[in-house]
């Protein structure tokens, strides 16, 4: 009987000590979960889920924003504006706060072209808050109405168009060697398709730009001026990359309706050649519709303009610079 009374009793301490156990492990296990809600609770994803962002919407914002972004949209009321700019195609971050502030006074602008405006620098007035071109980069420097070359800068390794290519004497065009080689590639290649481009302008000097705005500023005005040349500093002439191409006769007025133009449209990029200037584009770039302006900026960059019909202001912002 005493052996019996003992198995009974270690049997009851065996059940009270399993009871005991899934108590305490019940327990902890809810202020571990507990502990752990508290800790999601602190995050920034749960603060953006409560302030109404579904999940998917919350990790593209911590994917693409910082700290300081994300502290500022919790302070704020939910809003697509946000998810709408980062989703961009060619957002850029450090520009994040200039599309919001430019949408609060824009409203009757779509999301696209506000990124557009402010990666081109198009918020701010022509030929204000410039900055020096970088030509480290090369054919992918950048010379617009925002950045600008110095009166002493000449391109390195010019090299002379013959006056088979080109209007004027001998030696008066030039460009640098490798525009000069991608050009003669691409010559010969609209020679066999049956046309005969030639070069109208090519590197300009600074004083030479001197000239040639205030030659339209005086018979025309500033406003005109600026609408269809650079002021002196500010033309893509100046790097060595840019070409004025007509074919044989043919004009500034003519030259968009000739076969030669839609070939060159569908086949420079081939060569590294870009319209500089092209339609509908004329709020970005800053300049008239030029359908004879072609500019070198290498193949790849070339090719990946003329897929995604874009200008080089936004190749630039969201790939070089």
């Amino acid at each position: 009987m005493g052996k019996l009374k003992l198995k009974k009793k270690a049997k009851k301490i065996i059940i009270l000590s399993v009871v005991l156990f899934l108590f305490i492990s019940i327990g902890l296990h809810s202020c571990i979960k507990l502990y752990r809600q508290k800790q999601y609770e602190k995050t920034n994803e749960y603060k953006l889920i409560s302030l109404g962002y579904s999940l998917d919407d919350t990790k593209v914002l911590l994917d693409k924003l910082k700290d300081k972004e994300i502290d500022y949209l919790l302070n704020n009321s939910k809003s697509d504006l946000y998810l709408n700019v980062i989703n961009q195609k060619y957002f850029i971050y450090d520009y994040f706060y200039n599309y919001i502030d430019y949408y609060n006074k824009n409203r009757g602008k779509n999301i696209n072209e506000i990124v557009e405006i402010i990666n081109t620098n198009r918020d701010k007035d022509y030929y204000t808050s410039t900055n020096d071109t970088d030509i480290s980069k090369g054919y992918l420097m950048l010379t617009n109405k925002y950045y600008h070359l110095n009166e002493e800068y000449i391109p390195e390794n010019l090299t002379t168009i013959s006056t088979t290519y080109a209007y004027g004497d001998y030696g008066s065009k030039q460009v640098t060697k490798d525009t000069y080689d991608a050009y003669m590639n691409m010559w010969n290649a609209s020679h066999e398709a049956g046309f005969y481009l030639m070069v109208s302008s090519a590197y300009r000097d600074y004083n030479k730009q001197v000239s040639v705005y205030e030659d339209y500023k005086k018979k025309q005005g500033e406003k005109y001026a600026d609408s269809i040349a650079a002021r002196p500093g500010y033309s893509e002439h100046q790097t060595g990359y840019a070409l004025d191409i007509f074919e044989k006769g043919y004009t500034q007025k003519t030259f968009q309706d000739s076969e030669s133009y839609s070939w060159l449209l569908n086949n420079s990029y081939k060569y590294g050649f870009i319209e500089r200037y092209p339609k509908d584009k004329e709020n970005i770039t800053g300049y008239s519709y030029e359908s004879w302006h072609f500019r070198y900026v290498g193949i790849d960059a070339a090719t990946y303009i003329y897929n995604n019909h874009i200008t080089f202001d936004e190749y630039y912002a969201y790939f070089v610079k």
